[in-house]
């Protein structure tokens, strides 16, 4: 689901952009980025679903500070700005709930499809400063502590958000160059699950130019 919103969204914004056919000199170009995010599972959230779900008591201790990345799709539109779209993993939260039951363990997993303007401010020929503002629709993968069997239940959320974020970029080459950024995730979850989490990730990728 999250991958054919971003096809959809991403193709759309293009055309509207006016994109010409791909030429010798395509303005195209790639980002794999790994990092950092900081996605937990809120406990508040999680005890409320216990207690609703079976459970007479529940207190929960979450996790945070997960490995993330990115893979982005990008298209320059001049020397400043491009559009850039593509898949991002927040990674996975652990949590364990003290239940009236015993201790049951759990888990929120988060990723989710962009479409972002870039804005690109050249300090010198090879250092420049980025800026973004983009949506994106977010999926989590929850696996809620089960008062049946003592195990745990999977609940998928979806839902749709706004992101900011700031960086740098050095180019080595005028085909390759590594960027170092940070991203506000400002929504991803369900407060009826795992609950809305505002996330920050940090990355540092790799730039290619097709």
């Amino acid at each position: 689901m999250l991958k054919k919103s971003f096809v959809s969204i991403f193709v759309l914004a293009a055309l509207g952009a006016g994109v010409p056919a791909i030429a010798a000199d395509s303005n195209f170009y790639g980002v794999i980025s790994l990092g950092r995010a900081k996605l937990d599972a809120n406990a508040a959230s999680v005890d409320r679903f216990n207690v609703n779900n079976g459970f007479t008591s529940s207190q929960t201790a979450s996790d945070t500070g997960t490995n993330g990345g990115k893979v982005q799709l990008g298209y320059s539109l001049g020397k400043t700005f491009a559009l850039e779209g593509g898949y991002t993993f927040l990674g996975k939260a652990n949590f364990n709930s003290f239940t009236n039951a015993g201790v049951v363990g759990g888990s929120k997993d988060a990723s989710l499809v962009n479409l972002d303007l870039l804005a690109k401010i050249p300090l010198n020929e090879t250092f420049s400063l980025l800026a973004r503002f983009g949506a994106y629709s977010w999926q989590t993968r929850s696996d809620m502590p089960n008062a049946a069997t003592l195990g745990t239940t999977t609940v998928n959320d979806y839902g749709f958000n706004y992101k900011i974020g700031a960086g740098v970029q050095y180019e080595f080459t005028p085909k390759f160059g590594l960027r170092g950024e940070f991203e506000r995730f400002n929504g991803v979850g369900n407060n009826a699950t795992t609950g809305d989490s505002k996330v920050n990730q940090i990355t540092v990728g790799a730039v290619l130019k097709f």
